[in-house]
This record gives structure tokens, sequence and C-alpha cells, in this order.
């Protein structure tokens, strides 16, 4: 299984925040690209990078800071946040990231969406599907639709779609344990997917348990800011 580290940024710092809640949000006392760095140490491959600011609060995608953080490391950048077009995703790319995960646009215009996994490849587009009761939400979670998560999943996986970025909002930033019958849910009914999960994450034993369930990537973030899951853990993990 594939270890990806988060980093939310806003204002060019690197911040905490609970289920998408602002009220929530902390500042971390390491700049993203300190962070990046000690996670290439660790052996981390990949790093899921949200631009909090675009994704919630409608402000210019921070792509001076994208390609910053992507020229001081090796480590693929999985950028996030705010894109609704063409052009903005173009962007991403040029500035550094090596995939761009999209859950907004694809329900505003799927046609842009498809456009998007044909002009930068299967392999290079990630659908984020982000749940909460059950629904779709959108727009930085702030916008609850009626959709359901596993039809619009079949839709794209028709259209070829590989990669999905499964969250259930409610589990983001708690620590309170991964959805696991929901991951399993959707691996049974779409067994070739590529499987990224994200939110809940407690200690390392999660890991090993997402991977049993057969989870492909696995996004840490939280438990390790707060000091549940260490650098050593992740060395030691990513070896095994």
């Amino acid at each position: 299984m594939n270890l990806i580290s988060s980093i939310y940024i806003k204002d060019n710092q690197t911040v905490n925040i609970k289920s998408g809640d602002f009220r929530t949000l902390k500042v971390h006392a390491e700049s993203p690209i300190d962070l990046i760095n000690r996670f290439e140490e660790s052996g981390i491959k990949e790093i899921y990078v949200v631009d909090l600011g675009s994704a919630k609060m409608h402000e210019k995608n921070n792509f001076n800071l994208l390609e910053m953080m992507s020229q001081f490391t090796k480590i693929k950048i999985n950028y996030s946040g705010g894109m609704r077009n063409s052009e903005q995703v173009s962007n991403a790319f040029i500035h550094g990231a090596k995939k761009v995960t999209l859950g907004s646009m694809p329900v505003y215009d799927k046609e842009i969406f498809l456009n998007c996994l044909t002009t930068w490849g299967y392999k290079k587009i990630v659908l984020a599907v982000d749940i909460l009761k059950k629904s779709l939400r959108i727009n930085g979670w702030k916008y609850q639709t009626k959709i359901d998560p596993i039809e619009h999943i079949k839709y794209f996986h028709n259209k070829g779609l590989q990669n999905i970025k499964v969250t259930d909002i409610s589990k983001d930033g708690t620590m309170e344990g991964p959805p696991f019958p929901l991951y399993k849910k959707i691996l049974k009914k779409f067994p070739n997917i590529n499987l990224t999960t994200g939110g809940g994450i407690r200690n390392i034993k999660d890991l090993v348990k997402l991977k049993d369930v057969g989870v492909h990537n696995a996004i840490f973030g939280r438990a390790f800011y707060e000091g549940n899951i260490t650098l050593e853990e992740i060395k030691n993990f990513i070896k095994k």
C-alpha cells in the first residue's frame, strides 16, 4: 500500500482542519517545504496538497507555493482545491503537480472533467468522492448534493476512470478511525479501481488494517501532526 502524507495550505502556511470546519483551523509550525523534506527522508513517495484557500474561500490557486514545493523535492505532488476549468488544471501541472484531484468540476461539468481525463491521461486525474450522510458534498465540502456516491463513481468508471479518492467527511481530521465498511463496499463494486482513502486514521494499526482491506493508497494527516504516527513508524511500514 502506498502511504500519502497530506499537507493543507493556506496563506503559504501549513494548516490543520477538522471535517472542513474553518473554526477548527490551526496553523502548523513547520512550513510546507520543511515538511516535504521530512516526509521525503522517511520514504514517502507522494503527498496530497489541499489548497484550502481556493477550495473553500474562492481565493486564487496558490500555484507559486505549489511550484516552490515541487522544486524542493522529488516527491510526487497530488494537488487539489478550487479548480473549476481546464486552464486551472493545466496550470497545476505546469507548476509542478504530478496528479490533480477534482471534486466539484465532475458534478458541475462532466464534459470538462472527461476532457481532462483524455487530455492529461487517466493516471494523472483523480475523482474526489467526498461523502457526508451518504451523499456527495462539493464546493470545499460546503454544499450537500443529493448525488449517490456509488452511482457517481459508476458513471465515470464506465468512461474509463481509474483513480478515485474517497473521504468520509465526518471522519476527516477526527482520528476516530477510518470507515472500513465504506471502503470494502466500494472495492467490492469496483475491484479494478485505484482507491485512495482519507480521513479518520488514528495510528499505524489503522494503516495495517487498510492494507488488509485492499486499499491501494492511504492519506494520513492529523495523526502525524498530533504525534500519533511517527516518521520512524512510517519508515518501518514502508520497508515491510
